[in-house]
């Protein structure tokens, strides 16, 4: 299978977990392709008004991931016109986890480069749509 393949069959597994979740989702079928007129992410989520813009990236072990400008730039523009949240979600392809990086963090080191410190810090799938459906998790409960 072709790195494009697998790459695709991890964005239509992503898809599948936020419709599992409740998330009206749709992945971009031209995305990586040569339609650079319209700017717009892998796939875009929604829950209940809640907008998710999602460029995804695979990698087998955490690692330094680079981007490519006009990705950053594509999801800077589709998620200001969407009026949502921009995330660059990253499959460890050895866990099966993804992560989600929120592109706000990025832009405060350049907005290129995503570090493992990053990969660190960043949200868990539960924990994204935790935040995206208004869900405490238990350990955000003060203890009074």
């Amino acid at each position: 299978m072709s790195n494009r393949r697998r790459g695709f069959s991890h964005e239509r597994d992503l898809v599948q977990r936020f419709w599992n979740h409740g998330f009206a989702v749709i992945r971009s079928p031209a995305s990586g392709s040569k339609a650079k007129i319209i700017l717009y992410p892998d796939i875009v989520a929604i829950y209940h008004g809640k907008v998710l813009a999602i460029e995804a990236k695979t990698v087998r072990k955490e690692r330094t991931i680079y981007l490519k400008q006009q990705q950053v730039e594509k999801l800077m523009e589709f998620s200001k016109r969407a009026g949502g949240e921009a995330y660059i979600a990253v499959k460890i392809v050895g866990t099966g986890e993804w992560r989600f990086v929120d592109l706000k963090s990025l832009q405060e080191t350049g907005g290129l480069k995503i570090t493992k410190a990053h990969l660190s810090a960043s949200l868990k799938l539960e924990d994204l749509i935790s935040i995206v459906k208004g869900v405490k998790r238990l350990d955000e409960f003060s203890k009074q």
